[in-house]
């Protein structure tokens, strides 16, 4: 199911793989524009290139925004058969947690390249990127699959989705770093994705790692939230079925 989707997303595209890729490069580069032009003026932590800092913001902030959509369109593009074809729904998630990692993947290439312009030589922490990604990335599906039985049933969900998340980012330090005073200071203390986002980020650069431990902690509790959700998810699926065939 996951490679017929990837082929049918990009059989009739001229760009193919490009537009995984498309959200990255077109966001990154209107903040390096913006920069750039002195519109805001932005300061990166420990001496980061800003075009270093927002191009590895944007990817793992694009990482997280669609895994947390993967559950609920994933099951979504399968309306049609879940209540013709009798099969396991779970098989639904995993083609689009499964997609999510192919794009994952793809999204890898502006991480790498602008790592090798910069000349920016990675430290030990490099070891802790794909724990700090695997890490991000169940979180987000933990959180995509607690809602998507309900997203199934109300389309408003699939909406709050689209329009909070652009939201979220301006209260995570994907294109500019943690506020120093203000209320802003407080609200990204709040937001998990701060320790996140930073963490993960400052493997790649080879700066300190604040939390670590958080990020341990956080991970394990996504992880018994996601077993919980595949639980609900199967008791609804009969519910949400119903609903939809009716």
């Amino acid at each position: 199911m996951t490679k017929r989707d990837i082929q049918s997303q990009h059989r009739q595209s001229l760009l193919g793989f490009f537009w995984i890729l498309a959200p990255v490069i077109i966001n990154s580069l209107v903040w390096l524009f913006l920069n750039g032009a002195g519109v805001v003026k932005v300061s990166t932590p420990e001496g980061t290139p800003y075009p270093v800092f927002v191009i590895l913001g944007t990817t793992i902030w694009s990482i997280f925004a669609e895994t947390i959509q993967s559950p609920i369109t994933s099951v979504n593009s399968g309306k049609s058969i879940i209540s013709k074809i009798n099969f396991p729904k779970e098989a639904l998630l995993m083609k689009g947690f499964y997609t999510s990692i192919f794009n994952l993947i793809i999204k890898m290439v502006p991480i790498i390249g602008i790592l090798i312009i910069y000349n920016i030589s990675p430290s030990w922490n490099l070891l802790l990127f794909p724990f700090y990604i695997l890490a991000t990335t169940i979180f987000a599906f933990t959180i995509g699959l607690i809602i998507t039985p309900l997203g199934l049933i109300y389309t408003d969900i699939s909406k709050i989705l689209i329009t909070g998340i652009p939201f979220l980012m301006y209260l995570t330090p994907v294109v500019y770093a943690v506020p120093t005073i203000g209320v802003f200071k407080f609200l990204f203390k709040l937001n998990p994705l701060t320790y996140l986002i930073n963490d993960t980020r400052n493997t790649l650069v080879g700066a300190e790692i604040h939390s670590l431990m958080f990020t341990i902690i956080l991970t394990a509790v996504s992880f018994i939230v996601l077993l919980i959700g595949l639980v609900i998810f199967r008791k609804s699926m009969p519910i949400v079925i119903e609903k939809i065939a009716g």
